[in-house]
């Protein structure tokens, strides 16, 4: 059973990000790539193409050059008929999602979502996909003034896809590592308004060891002895604007451009 997103009259933002998350659902129905393209630029939604079979974008701009001009999108997959469908996250399109990673070994990121909705750090989402490498995107109308970074947590396994961001919709297909070609499914969709997530709370709540790396040493920590009558001196430790602490030490899942060997593009599949 497939649940419907029904648009509730709100402010001019929140009726913005609601109607995006409904464009998303609309497009899960179309019957190719190029038809789910149309309805997602009617709706403003920008798309950009990616490889065919990969997470790839098949343009060198990636989700910079993402477009909702109509022409453009045609061109694309007029050339391109079998290249995936892609959408950038955060600012461009309204939309952020957090990546959940299925089991490897003893870790699995459904056990760290749970525990993220239990704390109230992760609202109802507007829209899940089933990933083809088992995991589940869980989509979220983007409604906060500050930018937030996309991110990618090893240990707990799940990511974020904020500003720089992308994802894959359907019905593009995937090579899974196992060498199985897999499709991105729409597996469900909530009715009513959806909350927006924070990403940089939800990193703090699931990755505390990063954290840590982005604090200052404590001045204690760095104080020396000094002789009697001499200056103490107290290393300086720069404090991070919020913009490096959220960016440093992210580890984005990419792969290289072999049209650009000095690009490295994000990706957001894990295979």
């Amino acid at each position: 059973m497939r649940w419907i997103v029904k648009v509730e009259p709100m402010d001019t933002t929140h009726a913005a990000g609601q109607t995006r998350l409904a464009a998303v659902r609309d497009s899960t129905d179309a019957t190719g790539a190029v038809d789910a393209a149309r309805v997602l630029v009617a709706a403003g939604v920008p798309v950009f193409p990616c490889i065919q079979g990969s997470s790839r974008p098949l343009t060198g701009r990636g989700p910079r050059g993402a477009s909702t001009d109509p022409d453009r999108v045609a061109w694309w997959w007029s050339r391109y008929p079998t290249t995936n469908l892609a959408i950038p996250t955060g600012a461009l399109s309204g939309l952020d999602v957090v990546e959940v990673h299925p089991a490897r070994g003893a870790r699995s990121g459904f056990d760290q979502i749970r525990r993220a909705v239990r704390a109230g750090l992760v609202p109802r989402p507007g829209l899940m996909v089933a990933t083809p490498s088992g995991g589940l995107q869980l989509y979220f109308p983007r409604f906060l003034a500050t930018a937030q970074q996309s991110w990618t947590a090893p240990e707990p396994r799940l990511g974020f896809h904020g500003e720089g961001g992308y994802v894959l919709l359907p019905p593009s297909l995937v090579q899974r590592s196992d060498g199985a070609v897999a499709r991105y499914r729409l597996v469900g969709a909530v009715q009513g308004p959806t909350g927006s997530v924070d990403g940089l709370a939800l990193r703090r709540f699931v990755d505390p060891t990063w954290l840590r790396t982005q604090l200052p040493a404590h001045p204690s920590a760095t104080r020396r002895r000094t002789a009697p009558g001499s200056a103490a001196r107290t290393p300086h430790t720069p404090v991070p604007n919020s913009a490096a602490a959220v960016t440093d030490g992210v580890r984005y899942l990419s792969r290289p451009d072999p049209g650009d060997p000095g690009r490295r593009p994000p990706e957001v599949v894990s295979l």
